[in-house]
């Protein structure tokens, strides 16, 4: 049996809701069509899967990676897509990027994006006037009004963006031969023992090692100071299996191995920060243009058991501190976390300098001054 094929008739999505999707997809015969993926190995991998299907109906397909720092509904990536007149948009995400809703000074309702950008809340999805197609497992329906959406909200197992993009376009590819696609996707999001149906089988044929390298090196892309996610996304769409990239068949792999290094040396360059201690929370402030700040928190939390540690990247985008929440104890999300928009199960997220010095001030790291959040040179702290 084939990845995600279950004879469930609500996993990995309702057969009405595939339908429908389905509906769109045969719909665009003829169109200009722009694939807009989740930076992410598991985004990449669904753009690939709808590449192929929208390729497969008879329209034109044309990827869109966003820019670092971005998402497919920021307010710069959703001007690029105007800019580019496409007929359709098709995009891939793993859920609803966006923060809580939030009131501005005229008290006006907007909801504010990951990285802190106001979408009015009465804007279209996409902001544009063409036809959406969202596949976005996590997403709830009245988070993006105007579109036709393909969700597995609620549903358990969780479900991928890529496996549920490669069940959705099933019927009008030939699904065996993009099957380590799927199986891509879901090991980058959940791992090798992920308990999905078939996972084992689809790895056993794709070769579970050569996943698990291939998975390493296009995170790498999306980590690398060079953001290479556009490069990332071409060596996934000349490979034909896991085995091209491991063995560098198809152009670009090289450059993945050079991302790969430097992110490798950037995480131990940044793991000597000393911490700052304030009770029970260990704050780890450096500057990197790679994106760290995750396996730095990953590292940090195992030396620091009884903590919670945040790893706090500086240098990642200009104006902003990226952060990354980890720890051994559960976290118990106070008002110090929750006033500004760090939920509960909540792994990091990014905030304007200044914001992020009253966030830090407020869980009792008194003292920092805005050269402290100043992007810097190659040293740790």
């Amino acid at each position: 049996m084939l990845l995600g094929h279950t004879q469930d008739p609500r996993w990995p999505a309702t057969e009405a809701a595939l339908t429908h999707a389905r509906q769109f997809l045969t719909g665009l015969k003829g169109q200009r069509v722009v694939v807009v993926p989740h930076p992410g190995v598991d985004g990449l991998a669904a753009g690939v899967l709808a590449l192929r299907a929208v390729e497969a109906v008879g329209a034109r397909g044309i990827a869109r990676v966003p820019d670092k720092g971005e998402h497919a509904f920021s307010p710069a990536t959703q001007e690029r897509l105007r800019a580019m007149m496409p007929d359709a948009v098709v995009v891939l995400e793993r859920g609803t990027p966006t923060a809580p809703r939030q009131a501005p000074s005229d008290g006006t309702a907007q909801d504010a994006d990951a990285r802190g950008h106001v979408i009015p809340s009465d804007t279209s999805t996409t902001g544009l006037r063409g036809p959406c197609l969202l596949v976005a497992p996590r997403a709830l329906p009245e988070d993006f009004p105007g579109a036709t959406l393909l969700s597995a909200h609620g549903l358990t197992p969780a479900v991928t963006c890529s496996l549920l993009t490669y069940v959705l376009v099933s019927p009008v590819v030939a699904p065996g031969p993009l099957e380590w696609l799927a199986a891509l996707g879901t090991v980058a999001d959940q791992g090798v023992d992920a308990p999905i149906p078939f996972l084992k089988d689809a790895l056993r044929r794709a070769g579970r090692t050569a996943v698990t390298e291939s998975v390493s090196l296009l995170n790498a892309a999306r980590r690398s100071s060079r953001f290479a996610v556009p490069l990332a996304l071409e060596v996934l769409l000349r490979a034909g299996r896991a085995t091209d990239i491991t063995r560098g068949n198809v152009p670009g792999v090289d450059v993945l191995h050079d991302c790969r290094l430097e992110v490798q040396r950037e995480v131990v360059r940044c793991s000597k920060t000393p911490p700052r201690i304030a009770n029970d929370v260990a704050l780890l402030l450096f500057s990197s243009d790679a994106q760290v700040h995750s396996q730095v928190a990953v590292r940090w939390a195992q030396r620091l058991p009884e903590h919670i540690v945040i790893a706090a990247n500086a240098g990642y985008l200009p104006g902003r501190v990226d952060y990354a929440v980890r720890s051994r104890v559960p976290i118990d999300h106070d008002a110090s976390f929750t006033r500004l928009g760090i939920r509960a199960g909540a792994s990091g997220g990014s905030l304007p300098q200044t914001d992020f010095l009253q966030f830090a001030a407020s869980l009792g790291f008194k003292g920092l001054r805005g050269i402290d959040v100043e992007r810097r040179g190659a040293f740790p702290g």
